[in-house]
């Protein structure tokens, strides 16, 4: 009775086991992505400037002693936090599980839009939502208390009721997708970018001219106060971060192209039929620009794997042959899948790829960058044809789920020996 009960609530059961995993991970103090952990105790040298004079920090954020490119906001959360329950690990654990939310808040956007569209079970949209349970990313980053999952969780609302107007347009829906799209880039800057998107979107949807003027004035108005924070008040904390901001155009190709591909592996094997090369005159002359593509990358690459990133096809390139020859020739393909999904739906999906390779500024590109994002944006606002088909053949889900534990085991690899 208990198996019948069990097997007929696998989605909650899968969620409890992960969830008791995540307690086991806090108590054992995980960090499959080595970063975290560094970063939660560098913070809290900002949250300790903030107990010892507020107003001087918060307004010197960018002379402070050990400055950080860590929004002040996400510091301000965690400082008063540790006001309120003193202990940090207490601290640590509360946010963990408001940070569990953006598995919920995940699954709410797949119901809205698989649920109401195709009518798919939605015990199996809530277990497709638990396997952001997994990403080592995620773990290591809930456990460790970063920006990027609280900004996740703000733009998991944004992007729901982005979802929600497109079956219920709603005045509403609008601007509560606009204000924590807001909350999400002041608790992480790099979210802001997807404003472009939405605002495209917006300006798509036959919406009147009024409305449109309404929704600039409000972006405006929500992005005033980091405007007159960091020109006015020349506080501009974002210029500091591991290595400084680096605009070398072939290393931000050839890695976050690779790291895309990495994360997009699930649906690649679901979309494997449509991205065969067809060796039709446009596929030929895709491949062959490609080609020239990857060969300026590589002739112009210069990133140093010493200081951490890179992505891991550039690791296993480095570890099986000493060089990056590998992952050079395979920088095509990277580029080659991107533009066939870009292809899927030219303006829209090619707007989201742009947005992903300006994501990252800084010369450090690390795969939690875009772990578990470019999981939930294949699933939500790319449109990749994801049909019924996906939901009801079960090997769809067994290696989506397989593809995550792998990901989550090579991590504890790549704690001991290297860093992705």
């Amino acid at each position: 009775m208990n198996f019948a009960f069990i097997k007929r609530n696998y989605h909650i059961t899968t969620f409890i086991l992960l969830y008791l995993s995540l307690l086991f991970g806090f108590y054992n103090n995980e960090s499959t992505t080595f970063g975290p952990k560094i970063d939660f105790e560098f913070a809290l040298k900002q949250v300790k400037l903030f107990d010892e004079n507020f107003i001087y920090t918060f307004l010197n954020y960018d002379k402070i002693e050990s400055p950080t490119r860590i929004s002040p906001l996400f510091i301000l959360v965690i400082f008063i936090f540790k006001k309120i329950f003193i202990n940090i690990d207490v601290v640590r654990l509360i946010l963990l599980n408001i940070l569990i939310l953006n598995q919920f808040l995940f699954y709410k956007c797949l119901k809205e839009i698989f649920h109401k569209k195709f009518k798919i079970d939605k015990k199996i949209l809530f277990l497709i939502s638990c396997v952001i349970l997994i990403s080592p990313s995620f773990r290591s980053n809930i456990i460790w208390p970063e920006s990027a999952m609280l900004g996740l969780l703000f733009f998991l609302f944004s992007l729901y009721f982005f979802l929600k107007n497109l079956n219920k347009p709603s005045k509403f829906n609008i601007f509560f997708n606009i204000f924590f799209l807001a909350i999400a880039s002041y608790i992480r800057p790099s979210f802001c970018v997807f404003s472009i998107f939405f605002f495209y979107k917006y300006l798509t949807n036959h919406i009147t001219q009024k409305f449109i003027i309404q929704i600039i004035l409000v972006n405006l108005l929500l992005a005033f106060p980091a405007v007159y924070y960091i020109f006015f008040l020349d506080i501009n904390f974002i210029k500091f971060s591991a290595g400084d901001l680096n605009f070398n155009i072939f290393n931000k190709i050839s890695i976050i192209s690779s790291i895309i591909f990495f994360h997009m592996l699930p649906l690649i094997f679901y979309k494997k039929n449509f991205l065969y090369l067809k060796f039709k005159s446009k596929d030929i002359i895709l491949v062959v620009l490609l080609t020239f593509v990857a060969i300026f990358c590589a002739l112009n690459f210069n990133y140093d794997l010493d200081r951490a990133g890179g992505g891991i096809f550039l690791h296993v390139s480095k570890i099986f042959f000493n060089n990056n020859i590998l992952f050079f020739f395979s920088i095509p393909i990277f580029l080659y899948i991107i533009f066939k999904f870009a292809y899927y739906e030219k303006i829209q999906n090619s707007i989201i790829f742009l947005l992903l390779f300006i994501l990252t500024p800084q010369y450090h590109i690390f795969h939690k960058y875009y772990d578990p994002l470019v999981l939930i944006i294949g699933f939500t606002i790319l449109n990749l044809g994801i049909k019924k088909d996906f939901f009801s053949n079960k090997i769809n889900i067994f290696f989506l789920f397989g593809f995550y534990i792998s990901y989550y085991l090579v991590s504890w690899i790549n704690y001991y020996y290297i860093k992705f």
